[in-house]
């Protein structure tokens, strides 16, 4: 009888100071502000007033915040991915697919023909509106990972991004001027550093494949005196400290087999020299090299290419004789290609209508002289964020 007393008071002497004790580990942590693993702000504390105390809304952000700021939370959900990997021999986690040859795949949803007419649509109609100035818009929809390594998808947990950009290529008109870059992308499939293991985007070297296809059919259609740069015009390093991309976030390194570095591309024999604008800001060079330095294994060093994403960017050619002007409208997978537009250029506009909240875009157009529009987004994010194609009302679109 004593036995089972003293095992009783033994395990509600370890449950509450367990309770205590990550109450006690809570209050004085200090909060973080940041989650670099799941690329998000946490929660802070609540203020706490009568009104908020009694609608309910004070004790939904409290445990939220309660979440966000629990002791060792990042250990916790490393530890679970690494149950799930090791121990129940999950190989989809979080959406994400965990390919035997290592590279994490998040899946593509299918779209229907009514989603693609859509999205054509307001590409159409953008694409006839800026014909009426005598503005050519390049439309060069962006093939991402989970794309071109469709094929690695299992039957029980298919992809469908070669589909949905089967069908937005047949809805689109010819005066969008549409240029698929999956063919020549196929062709160095078998290369290394094409696409990042753990990270959704592709390396600059496939980037610069697809610009080689973009830029040749630009600069025949437009009659430009430009040549077309070759893959030797650029010397190609793998630089800064191995890292875990957005994949590898959503899953936790427990099923990352391989980390990642960024490959910079510099060209050769040029005295080209770019300045980048954004805000009131500025910076020499289309690389921020900070990135590549930070110690979090965690750190999104994709923003090494043009620093990230920003509302409104322009890139000045300060050495270049060219003449032309371009408007570039985008998503993060055209931050690895612009720095191979901009050579061409005198001045590269880059424009996210995620977050350009400015002047109407055919104002933008006449004001800042521009030639001609490339349309460089992804396949999926076309499809899943329509702010992408709100050329009427930018920043006022979804998924903002």
């Amino acid at each position: 009888m004593k036995k089972v007393k003293f095992q009783s008071l033994f395990i509600t002497s370890i449950f509450l100071l367990t309770i205590f004790g990550l109450g006690a580990f809570h209050v004085l942590t200090p909060d973080e502000k940041q989650s670099i693993l799941e690329n998000r702000k946490l929660e802070q504390r609540p203020d706490l007033s009568l009104d908020k105390f009694l609608s309910g809304d004070y004790s939904k952000r409290f445990e939220n915040y309660f979440n966000d700021q629990f002791p060792e939370r990042g250990f916790f959900i490393e530890a679970n991915a690494m149950l799930n990997r090791n121990i129940l021999r999950q190989d989809v986690n979080d959406d994400v697919y965990i390919a035997d040859d290592g590279y994490l795949l998040s899946a593509v949803a299918e779209q229907d023909s009514k989603e693609a007419k859509v999205v054509a649509e307001r590409i159409n109609n953008f694409s006839k509106l800026m014909g009426e100035r005598n503005v050519n818009v390049y439309t060069a929809l962006m093939p991402n990972k989970s794309t071109m390594m469709q094929n690695k998808f299992p039957n029980y947990f298919p992809s469908f991004g070669q589909e949905n950009m089967d069908l937005l290529y047949k809805e689109l008109d010819d005066i969008t001027n549409p240029i698929d870059s999956r063919d020549i992308l196929n062709k160095h499939m078998n290369e290394e550093n094409m696409f990042f293991y753990t990270d959704h985007h592709w390396q600059a070297k496939a980037a610069f494949y697809a610009y080689q296809n973009v830029m040749s059919y630009i600069v025949e259609h437009e009659d430009l005196d430009e040549e077309v740069l070759d893959y030797k015009s650029y010397k190609w390093d793998s630089m800064g400290k191995p890292f875990y991309g957005s994949d590898a976030r959503k899953t936790t390194s427990a099923n990352a087999e391989k980390s990642d570095k960024i490959v910079v591309a510099t060209l050769k024999d040029s005295d080209q020299k770019f300045e980048m604008k954004w805000g009131d800001r500025k910076q020499e060079g289309l690389y921020f090299m900070d990135f590549l330095k930070r110690d979090d294994l965690y750190t999104n060093r994709y923003q090494a290419y043009l620093g990230g994403d920003y509302a409104l960017l322009t890139i000045d050619n300060l050495r270049g004789s060219n003449k032309e002007n371009v408007l570039v409208i985008k998503d993060s997978y055209a931050n690895a290609f612009i720095q191979f537009l901009a050579p061409h250029y005198k001045e590269t506009h880059v424009m996210d209508l995620r977050h350009y909240k400015g002047i109407p875009i055919e104002e933008y157009v006449d004001n800042h002289n521009i030639d001609h529009i490339i349309l460089l987004n992804n396949v999926n994010s076309i499809y899943v964020t329509p702010s992408l194609t709100n050329f009427e009302n930018p920043g006022q679109g979804e998924n903002q």
